[in-house]
This record gives C-alpha cells, structure tokens and sequence, in this order.
C-alpha cells in the first residue's frame, strides 16, 4: 500500500492543477460575449472533464475492492493504542 502512496499524491496533485486550469479556463469563457459554437464546445468538454475528475475523487474516497486494506488500517490503529 505504501508503495501507491507516491502515486496517489502525485495524481492529485495532477488533478488540482486540472481542476485549476479548467476554472481559469471557464472564468475567461464567463466574462468573454459572442460565444462561437467552438467555445460552447470547448466549454462542454470543460464541463465533463471537471464531471470525470468529480467521479474519480469519489472512487477514490470509496471503500476498496480488496479487504485486506480495511483489515490492514483497522489493525494499525488498534497497535497505535
């Protein structure tokens, strides 16, 4: 588990400068006028992108496949008391 720890970060990390861009993004689009039909693209793309990066944010914050990860945390906090 530790060695996914690295990874982990560096994805969310990855996924905040995303996030960071993709509202820049949207920000420029809001107070530009006469939108083309490429900006309105452009912004729908914008838009689920940010919609997939909300679902992965939640698998990740949802329990894992593989129990031994519970029984792993749980054992842990048992032997830190």
């Amino acid at each position: 588990m530790m060695k996914v720890m690295p990874y982990i970060s560096e994805h969310l990390s990855s996924l905040r400068q995303e996030i960071a861009d993709l509202r820049k993004l949207n920000a420029h689009f809001a107070e530009k006028t006469g939108h083309n039909e490429f900006d309105q693209t452009a912004l729908e793309l914008r838009t689920n992108r940010l919609r997939e990066i909300k679902q992965e944010l939640s698998k990740m914050l949802a329990r894992p496949d593989d129990p031994s990860v519970w029984w792993e945390r749980s054992r842990r906090s048992q032997i830190a008391e």
